[in-house]
């Protein structure tokens, strides 16, 4: 046999022998697939995103109920990012929900039984901690945005420092800041949750205010530099402001009777649709129209007090008399329902029965560090005042 032949043979051979892994290869090849995103918008239904992009009415259906099984569709937010996997015939393949920041949710159908199953992803994520220091040009927001810090962390840090100083009123130009917070990126750096701020410093003038996260047991919140906690039993106000119009006072000209009479509570200036936050922990006890004060809420906290937010434009879903309530939680938006002139908030505090004036209100904090944490707290706050 000659070696052309020899050849031949030991190819065909090869041939027969490895064919079976050609043909397993090939059909592990995966073939391409058309995507079809987008993103959620005022008003989308979920159900009629899929209709309208190619899926019957039973695959809405089998998607939709599989999908309650993993995630609550009510639950979609403005901006939240979709997509539908379609095979090159146009046959359903898979449909996927990002709910930021971290977990797609996936509804998948079996080609080969047609059975629907669904299934949740996690993002790769990674814990990345920041710094930045900066002045006042402005504003503490405008500041701070002006140094691509996300308006989460700013809100958390103006709430921080909120018992010291009040950053719509008191803040000025050339006053100083740094902060250190810790969120959460992806893989390529990019932002997809901020956590918490860990520590800050604020300047004004020769003052300088501090603060600290710290964490141990059932104690946790920020303190400042001798381990004095921050937070105080109220906030010092229930909303972001522009100015106050009308201070607490038993004699103010009225507006709209034109008469003297009393004002017992702060009228704060404020665009429409303003949220507005309860001042601290407590019940619901009134919800809904009270005369002059339009739609209003009624507050009942701990140690006598009573809150009331008059002249809202809404108040949020869920506000009911009985509801309990988180100091910070958004109870409606500023309006000018009722007897006003303008938008705004009409805010009062009862204690024992009676109206006070709540910006002369002085409040100890709810908890320092105790005696036997302060080594512990001392050394974080080491580490934390390097970066300040």
């Amino acid at each position: 046999m000659n070696k052309g032949i020899k050849t031949l043979l030991f190819l065909i051979i090869v041939f027969i022998i490895y064919f079976p892994f050609f043909k397993i290869s090939k059909k592990n090849v995966p073939s391409k697939i058309n995507i079809i995103e987008g993103r959620i918008k005022q008003g989308d239904i979920l159900g009629d995103i899929l209709k309208i992009n190619g899926l019957t009415e039973n695959e809405k259906q089998e998607v939709i109920g599989k999908l309650k099984e993993i995630f609550d569709p009510k639950k979609s937010k403005i901006d939240d990012l979709w997509e539908i996997h379609f095979d090159l015939k146009g046959n359903f393949l898979k449909f996927k929900y990002f709910d930021k920041p971290f977990n797609y949710y996936i509804v998948e159908k079996e080609k080969e039984t047609g059975k629907y199953f669904s299934y949740v992803e996690e993002i790769e994520k990674y814990l990345k901690r920041f710094q930045k220091k900066g002045s006042i040009s402005s504003s503490l927001y405008e500041s701070m945005i002006n140094l691509n810090i996300n308006p989460e962390i700013i809100i958390q840090f103006a709430e921080v420092f909120e018992s010291k100083i009040d950053f719509f009123t008191e803040c000025q130009k050339d006053d100083k800041f740094s902060l250190i917070w810790e969120s959460w990126a992806d893989k390529n750096g990019s932002i997809l949750k901020d956590i918490r701020v860990l520590a800050g410093k604020y300047e004004s003038g020769s003052i300088k205010y501090y603060a600290f996260y710290f964490e141990k047991d059932n104690l946790k919140g920020y303190f400042d530099e001798n381990g004095k906690g921050l937070e105080g039993f109220f906030l010092k106000a229930p909303l972001s402001y522009r100015k106050i119009t009308s201070f607490f006072s038993h004699s103010r000209f009225h507006p709209i009777y034109r008469v003297y009479r009393p004002h017992l509570g702060i009228d704060y200036s404020a665009p429409t649709g303003t949220p507005v936050s309860a001042i601290g922990n407590g019940v619901i006890v009134f919800s809904g129209y009270l005369g002059g004060y339009g739609k209003c809420v009624k507050i009942k906290h701990p140690n006598g007090y009573i809150s009331y937010y008059g002249h809202l434009s809404v108040i949020e879903k869920g506000i009911k008399r009985g509801a309990k309530i988180k100091k910070g939680q958004v109870i409606g938006y500023v309006g000018m329902t009722g007897v006003a002139t303008g938008p705004h908030l009409d805010f009062r505090i009862q204690k024992n029965g009676k109206f006070i004036n709540f910006l002369k209100i002085k409040f100890e904090p709810e908890k320092n560090i105790p005696r036997e944490l302060m080594d512990e707290f001392e050394k974080i706050k080491m580490e934390y005042m390097k970066f300040l």
